[in-house]
């Protein structure tokens, strides 16, 4: 999740304020400059209280996305639950984290400002997929066999077309 911010470039605009992208947050938060392109770490720069995370839900019926506000500096991890609000106020569901992902990777555990998504199914729902691997003997007759002389020698089964 890219955030913009709004703050003085050392370089190109020391008095005024102009757009820059946080690249990384923490103690000392980089930033790059979307006027200059410089990248630089930005002193005094705050990182907000909230922040705000996609949670994308797979439903069985029908997956949909929300937004969660965390707090900066909190953890996540998977496997955790997570409460949505849908803004009823009967209607606060419980979610369990099955993926975080920041940028294009997929990670165990992450900080809620580092996070672009967070991947979750219901807590009341469980979905499995029962597979299973079968192997069988039989007996090998000369209908199955193509290609293969016969045990007298005397002809090879071919296959027809």
């Amino acid at each position: 999740m890219t955030q913009h911010l709004n703050i003085e470039c050392p370089s190109c605009s020391p008095e005024e304020k102009v757009s820059h992208e946080l690249i990384k947050f923490g103690i000392n938060p980089m930033v790059h400059c979307l006027e200059c392109g410089l990248v630089y770490i930005a002193s005094g720069l705050k990182t907000p209280d909230k922040i705000s995370v996609r949670v994308y839900v797979n439903r069985i019926e029908r997956p949909f996305t929300r937004w969660v506000k965390l707090n900066a500096g909190e953890l996540l991890s998977e496997d955790e639950e997570i409460v949505l609000d849908s803004g009823r106020s009967s209607d606060r569901n419980q979610y369990v984290i099955t993926s975080l992902q920041v940028g294009v990777r997929r990670v165990p555990s992450a900080l809620a400002e580092e996070l672009d998504t967070i991947w979750a199914r219901p807590l009341d729902e469980i979905t499995f997929a029962k597979r299973r691997k079968v192997r069988q003997k039989h007996p090998a007759a000369l209908e199955n066999m193509i290609g293969v002389p016969s045990p007298s020698g005397a002809f090879d089964i071919a296959q027809e077309t």
